[in-house]
């Protein structure tokens, strides 16, 4: 069974009418289903004349039901109460978060991020659900080899230096950065994070969400955090160079910092920090690792999609090179000399085993 919110007379003003359960039925009936489906999102789509709901499954989105546009204004109003966001406000986007609680044995809730736009024919919502567990988090099950494994927790039980995920967006580097701080997670340590929006939830850790409607921006938090004494930072992107700059002078006073950036591969991500304006000496000096991946697909697509990494550690040779502002060829030479394997070489070896079908090389790699 599945509860997605209930409204009793007692809250409301007036009885609740037969329309008003209609729509608690129908958001019952598309909540219960994304979840059984495993779906990622729903959207929840303005046609001219009938509303559609989609659903995100392993990467793809999916058709679920087209219901009458009569439906969709009342539909968007209930997700909105849910969420408690502004129903009187249809100009503007909004941002809020509901729960969907799955009747299983222990009652388990399914936190949502809720987004709404304004379109051409009404507000479209999408609601991402956020099924991540802690058990999902165990940092020795998500897709790393032991080899990448034994590098990442070398330099995350280091104190200082900067630790970055890379990949597009949909690639499942938010669960990798959340893992890492999820294994960080000890009480002798001072843990914090920066997100937008904070998308797990993890006791222990002290997690702020940035509002910058109110003045909370992300660099203030940042510089009012290194204030706070905390020996761990996460900071949820690294988008603009002042934030870079802010990551890279944490880093340099002592805290390890782990953050992503948006970009394809591990080796591009050196590029981006110095397009971000930060120095060669300074990326060498204090960068420890960086690390990207993809989602692919198993040979089997019922078995959904896994992460597939690369991990590129920041040794002697390779902090040399980059501070000589070699080329972006010689990097990736030195790296292979330094035993750096790339996604490509890695799913070449799922290839042969039979575990990938020979469309992912062409279609989801770089």
């Amino acid at each position: 069974m599945i509860h997605t919110g209930s409204i009793t007379q007692n809250s409301l003003r007036k009885p609740l009418e037969a329309s008003d359960f209609h729509i608690i039925r129908l958001w019952h009936e598309i909540a219960s289903s994304a979840v059984i489906k495993d779906a990622s999102d729903i959207h929840i789509e303005a046609q001219q004349n009938s509303c559609i709901v989609r659903f995100r499954i392993h990467g793809d989105l999916c058709l679920f039901k087209a219901y009458p546009k009569t439906d969709h204004i009342r539909l968007i109003t209930r997700i909105k109460i849910l969420a408690k966001l502004d129903i009187a406000e249809q100009r503007l986007p909004q941002d809020g978060r509901l729960a969907i609680t799955v009747g299983d044995s222990i009652g388990r809730e399914i936190d949502c991020r809720v987004s709404t736009m304004p379109t051409l024919f009404g507000e479209k919502a999408v609601i991402r659900l956020l099924k991540t567990t802690n058990a999902e988090l165990d940092i020795n099950h998500i897709g790393l080899t032991d080899h990448q494994l034994g590098i990442v927790k070398k330099c995350l039980n280091l104190r200082h230096g900067l630790i970055l995920v890379g990949g597009p967006t949909g690639s499942g580097k938010t669960r990798t950065l959340y893992s890492f701080l999820n294994f960080l997670n000890q009480p002798h340590l001072n843990l914090c994070s920066i997100e937008d929006p904070i998308e797990i939830r993890l006791q222990g850790v002290n997690q702020i969400a940035y509002h910058p409607k109110a003045g909370l921006h992300f660099n203030a938090i940042i510089r009012a955090l290194l204030r706070q004494d905390p020996d761990v930072m996460m900071i949820g992107e690294i988008r603009d160079s002042e934030t870079a700059k802010l990551a890279i002078s944490a880093a340099q006073t002592g805290h390890l910092v782990l953050s992503t950036i948006h970009t394809h591969q591990a080796l591009s991500c050196i590029e981006r920090l110095r397009y971000f304006g930060i120095e060669p000496h300074a990326i060498a000096q204090n960068i420890l690792l960086i690390s990207s991946q993809r989602l692919i697909r198993y040979r089997d697509s019922s078995m959904g999609r896994f992460a597939i990494h690369e991990v590129l550690p920041f040794t002697p040779k390779l902090m040399t090179a980059i501070e000589k502002c070699v080329s972006s060829t010689e990097l990736g030479i030195i790296a292979g000399e330094e035993g750096f394997r790339s996604m490509r070489q890695a799913a070449d070896a799922l290839l042969n085993q039979g575990l990938i079908d020979q469309s992912v090389l062409i279609d989801e790699l770089p």
